[in-house]
């Protein structure tokens, strides 16, 4: 069967049991209810849902949370607490607070029964680690796993390559080549790899139960970089279970630097929506506060169902309704802090919003922005390419060091990192699933080596991505992936290291440049400068963009964050709630400001210069909003609620509120609704509370 099948099979019913009933209220859908902690060791509750139209009985579920700093202290296991009954449960911790108390975990537990259509709550509660190891290699031996190849070459007989994972992974063990991912008493996975030929590798990671059942999830890697061989192929594929037929794809054509991956299950896929306690995590400062008391229209949701359902949703390489041309101008789903998609899903935790979030999470391995260095076994970094270029410009005509195959330009993508969609965050963190973290990698990664390296960009393995040389909005998503992957890659991790390298580095340039931005932006300092043609404009938009990255980052105590944030607030609310002279606030949140004197690139010292040299140029909104049809009131106020939950500054909630009373386009709830990636809130203190 193709994976593709197998999703719409788990989606049976759901129209009927998900999206009407209850959860309804005016044709909206927001998330249940969750229970919150009481008693003492409470962490953080959850509810499953059965998505089917039949009873469930109990499986094993694995899926990803985040804790409160000191809520699950080092050396603490946790259990759950169903009905009134404790059961086991396992966690993983990938990640930990500088006191040693866990971040963000893996947690793998039983459900308990479940009717048709109906929902168990549970809570996690801290209680002592249990010993045991449920060993993998037996349970795959008898659910074993056949992946055959049939690689085609011109003109050349078909060649076939047959790999047994039992088989893979015993040969792996005795070798030590395997990677650990999880370990305990209820579920244990690892990874294993083969290079296949050329940039092809296949790469396994295989999770066994205490159960008895397995899952692996099977990826076929054309991603190798850097090296002497390379290159597209064609092939066929065919995965069998203990001799069975459960996939086959007859052609499949992936570009180099392309990944994709299925998963094949012994005991067929799990029926259960987790719904997580978003509201807890929001509060933790992992993921952006999103308004969750409203909901989003039924009828999005039945769009995303029908993308779901259709011929060739999830296939191999499949686009997933992720945009290709990422230069295209407009706004649409996939640009902000994170995607309209997972946005929706954080929202609502519908297991719709869920199949179509992790749908494009999935397309994201079709993005070729996929560079993976053999020699250190990650993707290739500046510390090991300083010059590195894999833009297809890169190579010694342009005095870089370009990739030894270039991207080919029929892929159908166009990665921009001034576009970027950040689409595998979220699913990692609400899954646990180790390849969504291969994606953000991946793409935090190309954030970096996608850039020129020039000393007025990049400047070489420094790894600068913000500044004069970068678009600001570029600069605002290319440091969210990097500040992201820097924050949830495991504890000790090679690829962690890197990336906060790289943060460290982009905020000791902030740092040196602000004194100097100030200075030349006078009475209206605190925007990034950044590369926005030579018409001596400045995009607001992009400024908000810029700081809700920098939010993000000053949740996750990156040093100097708060201070950089802090700055920007000058320019973010002072445009619009503060009395200056000859300046109209309405032009706070106008499509573009002119900040300077195109021919001299003197900076208007003033408010006043710059509301007449916005006027003079012909963007001024005056006493209406012709400059501001867009999302741009929508992404103020994304921006000031950010900075209000980082830092508590009154000034950032009272220009919120303005913006809210203002009547700008797109700034009343249908309008957010419409983009719900930028509908974040005050955590405290909304006036829509």
């Amino acid at each position: 069967m193709r994976r593709a099948h197998a999703i719409k099979t788990g989606l049976i019913g759901l129209a009927a049991l998900s999206l009407s009933g209850p959860a309804l209220a005016a044709g909206l859908i927001r998330a249940p209810a969750v229970p919150q902690p009481t008693a003492p060791g409470d962490l953080v509750g959850i509810v499953l849902e059965n998505t089917l139209t039949r009873a469930e009985p109990p499986r094993y579920i694995t899926f990803g949370t985040a804790f409160a700093p000191g809520q699950l202290p080092q050396g603490e296991g946790i259990a759950a607490i169903v009905g009134g009954r404790t059961e086991p449960a396992q966690i993983d911790v990938k990640n930990r607070y500088p006191d040693g108390s866990a971040l963000f975990g893996i947690v793998t537990l039983r459900t308990p029964p479940i009717a048709s259509g109906a929902d168990a709550a549970v809570m996690l509660r801290k209680a002592a680690l249990t010993a045991g190891t449920i060993p993998i290699l037996p349970a795959l031996q008898k659910h074993d796993i056949t992946i055959t190849l049939a690689l085609t070459n011109p003109g050349m007989p078909t060649s076939y390559v047959t790999v047994d994972a039992a088989k893979l992974l015993a040969s792996a063990r005795s070798a030590h080549q395997t990677s650990p991912w999880l370990t305990g008493d209820l579920v244990s996975e690892t990874r294993v790899s083969q290079h296949i030929r050329g940039s092809l590798r296949l790469v396994l990671d295989i999770r066994a139960y205490a159960s008895g059942t397995i899952a692996a999830d099977v990826q076929l890697d054309n991603d190798i970089a850097m090296s002497p061989k390379g290159g597209a192929e064609t092939y066929g594929i065919t995965i069998a279970q203990n001799g069975k037929l459960v996939f086959a794809v007859p052609r499949i054509h992936q570009f180099q630097y392309q990944d994709w991956h299925t998963i094949i299950r012994s005991g067929g896929r799990v029926p259960i929506n987790v719904v997580h306690d978003i509201a807890a995590m929001e509060r933790t400062g992992i993921i952006p506060a999103y308004d969750l008391g409203i909901g989003i229209p039924r009828a999005d949701l039945l769009r995303e169902l029908k993308d779901v359902s259709a011929p060739g949703w999830d296939a191999p390489l499949a686009v997933n309704g992720v945009t290709q041309y990422m230069p295209m101008v407009g706004g649409r789903g996939s640009i902000g802090p994170t995607t309209a998609a997972n946005a929706v899903w954080l929202i609502t935790q519908n297991p719709v919003a869920a199949e179509y979030a992790i749908g494009q999470a999935d397309a994201s391995g079709a993005v070729p922005w996929h560079f993976f260095d053999v020699k250190t076994g990650t993707f290739v970094t500046t510390a090991d390419y300083p010059n590195l270029w894999t833009d297809g410009r890169g190579g010694p005509h342009s005095y870089t060091t370009g990739l030894t195959q270039q991207v080919d330009p029929k892929t159908g993508w166009h990665p921009d990192v001034a576009h970027e969609p950040d689409l595998a965050f979220i699913p990692y963190l609400l899954t646990g699933r180790r390849y969504y973290l291969d994606q953000q990698n991946a793409e935090a990664d190309y954030s970096e080596v996608g850039q020129w390296p020039a000393p007025q960009a990049r400047n070489e393995g420094e790894g600068i991505i913000v500044g004069p040389g970068e678009q600001v909005r570029g600069a605002a998503w290319s440091l969210r992936e990097v500040a992201d992957a820097a924050y949830i890659d495991p504890d000790g991790s090679p690829m962690r290291h890197y990336f906060q390298t790289m943060i460290a580095n982009n905020m000791a340039y902030l740092k040196r440049n602000i004194p100097a931005w100030t200075k030349k932006e006078g009475e209206a300092y605190g925007y990034i400068i950044g590369n926005y043609g030579d018409s001596g404009m400045m995009a607001p938009w992009q400024q908000d963009y810029f700081a809700t990255t920098m939010a993000t980052m000053t949740r996750q105590h990156v040093p100097g964050a708060g201070g950089v944030l802090a700055w920007e607030d000058h320019f973010l609310s002072g445009s619009i709630i503060k009395a200056h002279p000859g300046f109209n606030p309405r032009n706070g949140i106008a499509y573009n400001l002119k900040v300077y004197h195109p021919k001299t690139r003197i900076h208007f010292k003033t408010w006043a210069e710059i509301d007449q040299a916005t006027r003079e140029a012909g963007q001024s909104n005056g006493t209406g909003w012709a400059h501001s049809k867009g999302d741009y009131g929508m992404t103020r106020m994304a921006a000031l609620a950010s900075v209000f939950n980082a830092t508590g500054a009154p000034t950032a909630l009272q220009g919120y509120q303005w913006v809210v009373h203002s009547g700008a386009p797109y700034t009343n709830t249908a309008g957010l609704q419409s983009t719900p990636q930028f509908w974040i809130v005050p955590l405290s203190g909304s006036p829509r509370k």
